[in-house]
């Protein structure tokens, strides 16, 4: 007898995701009378049933599947989905609810979903990448909860593991482990979530540098002129191009997409203490301490960042700014004066008396430069070109050929065109994200990322 539905688990892992949020903001008495529902009627049936998910590889059929999941197979209690291990999309909804309604009875439940996650060979199984960047983002939620640091650890290590193994090279994802057929924006905006809550549970800047690549390069070339979030080939799993499969997904990722426009938003100031920290740069004003700044920036095109006091803050206030590995020589100004700031976990850090009218002025040298591969499954022997956190490609020719680079190739930024020269060569290379190109067309949208060298 069938007892387990594995898609409708998953999309009201969604379901109540969305309530969660949605009671959240609004405070509203009938969406948590929903949740509550939900997890009365559909969560509590289900104890004892994901401690026996299958997770055999060799009983699993790793062939099947689209653009959206359907159920394949059937197998003891469980219907099995083509998104094989979506049954961790229902986890993340079900912590999700736990923390929002206060619900300690539901741990149990969890704790056979978390523990039967931890068992699965994610490669061997070819799990899809959207389910298990899901499922992270709900271990670390967990942990929050529960206080176990394992579940950061483990998090970490699958966290890895994706990027080397189920991520393009322009930070999007496989659908599955091992099945380069294409891209799903819903998974890259949750790898953009885990990279960013790693790194606040690390403090590791790499995940930080991670998450902006993902931002500009995943997430910001995702999305369409009319706003929705569309499907790529995987670039890097068979040739030196990035071209685009679907124009849009508006069934799952247009949805999931605007989390991610929301969360790029919410993450740009973040707090620690008395300090205001900008881990992002976006332009946009934020209340702190009783005081309110704007901010205004060039990046991801110029490394500079402009923080006006608008409002006074309560004393002791300290800014604070990224500095990625990609930056230059960093400087700060405190109303046209050069200042002494320390750099710390990642940051610099302004400390000082701010008032009305004060101008902090944070900058940064940016400059192209040469990157390797990062996944084992990319073809061999390419190398890409980043400007700060941007890709950059040129437009493929007509007859789709790939071009060459000199040897020890040198570039020359243009600031006002926002793009690359190659000395030597006739190539321009511009960033991927480039909101002007607009030319999405599968017929005729390629553009090279991946680069050899001429001897």
């Amino acid at each position: 007898m069938i007892v387990a539905d594995q898609q409708q688990l998953s999309g009201h892992g969604w379901y109540l995701r969305g309530l969660c949020e949605y009671y959240l903001d609004t405070k509203d008495p009938k969406t948590k009378k929903m949740i509550e529902d939900v997890v009365n009627n559909l969560v509590l049936p289900t104890r004892g049933k994901h401690r026996v998910y299958p997770i055999d590889p060799n009983q699993r059929d790793k062939e099947q599947g689209g653009y959206s999941g359907t159920v394949i197979a059937e197998q003891g209690i469980w219907r099995l989905s083509s998104d094989i291990g979506c049954d961790f999309i229902f986890m993340d909804g079900v912590i999700q609810a736990a923390e929002v309604l206060g619900r300690k009875d539901l741990y149990p439940i969890i704790d056979e979903m978390v523990d039967r996650f931890l068992e699965i060979d994610l490669a061997a199984i070819n799990a899809q990448t959207h389910a298990t960047l899901t499922a992270l983002r709900g271990l670390i939620r967990y942990a929050g909860l529960t206080g176990r640091a394992d579940l950061i650890a483990e998090s970490e290590k699958r966290f890895k593991l994706y990027v080397t193994e189920a991520s393009t090279e322009n930070h999007m994802n496989y659908n599955w482990f091992g099945r380069p057929t294409h891209t799903e924006p819903c998974a890259f905006v949750d790898a953009f979530m885990v990279a960013v809550q790693l790194w606040q549970a690390t403090g590791k800047t790499e995940y930080l540098e991670e998450a902006h690549k993902i931002y500009y390069n995943g997430i910001c070339h995702a999305q369409r002129a009319n706003g929705g979030f569309g499907l790529e080939y995987c670039s890097g799993s068979t040739d030196a191009f990035l071209k685009m499969q679907a124009a849009e997904a508006w069934w799952c990722c247009t949805m999931r997409g605007s989390e991610g426009l929301v969360r790029a938003a919410e993450y740009s100031y973040m707090q620690t203490g008395s300090t205001l920290m900008l881990p992002f740069f976006n332009d946009g004003q934020v209340e702190f301490n009783r005081g309110l700044f704007k901010v205004q920036t060039g990046y991801p095109y110029e490394g500079k960042v402009t923080c006006k006091v608008i409002k006074s803050p309560a004393h002791g206030t300290a800014v604070s700014f990224f500095k990625p590995s990609w930056a230059g020589s960093a400087a700060v100004t405190f109303n046209g004066k050069s200042q002494e700031a320390a750099e710390h976990g990642g940051f610099v850090v302004f400390k000082g008396r701010l008032r009305s009218g004060d101008i902090l002025v944070y900058t940064f040298d940016q400059q192209p430069y040469l990157a390797p591969m990062y996944n084992r499954n990319t073809v061999a022997e390419y190398e890409k070109i980043y400007y700060g956190p941007l890709l950059l490609a040129a437009e493929a020719p007509k007859s789709k050929k790939e071009q060459l680079l000199p040897g020890r190739v040198q570039f020359t930024w243009d600031v006002q065109k926002q793009c690359a020269q190659v000395k030597g060569a006739d190539v321009i290379l511009r960033p991927i994200t480039d909101v002007i190109d607009w030319n999405y067309s599968a017929d005729s949208y390629a553009r090279q990322i991946l680069w050899k060298m001429a001897n």
